[in-house]
């Protein structure tokens, strides 16, 4: 069974903190990843840049255990998305780069 202080250790250990996050009351947390607790149901979803939430998102859970466990592997789902979109912009940025180089290399350019 996973606890909240062991999810909140695995998220530190793991750099995860890095994202924004919350576990309680979200009240107004903008591009959160948010886990609360209303009328007996534990639920998750992620809230946008206004801090609204995301409906896609919205996931309940009928056990504390199951949510910690599913919101870990979110965070991580969000670490790895992080990761795959800083490749992306570097490999766009070398591949401006390599274009812009050739351009300059053009004969005839003044």
């Amino acid at each position: 069974m996973t606890t909240l202080q062991e999810t909140v250790a695995t998220i530190e250990a793991e750099g995860l903190d890095r994202f924004a996050y919350v576990i309680g009351d979200h009240a107004s947390s903008a591009d959160a990843l948010v886990l609360t607790r209303r009328d007996g149901v534990w639920t998750s979803f992620s809230t946008n840049e206004r801090a609204g939430v995301e409906e896609t998102s919205v996931r309940t859970y009928e056990e504390l255990s199951d949510a910690l466990d599913d919101f870990l592997r979110l965070m991580r789902l969000r670490a790895d998305e992080d990761a795959l979109m800083s490749r992306i912009r570097e490999k766009n940025r070398r591949a401006h780069e390599t274009w812009q180089a050739s351009r300059d290399d053009r004969p005839g350019k003044a």
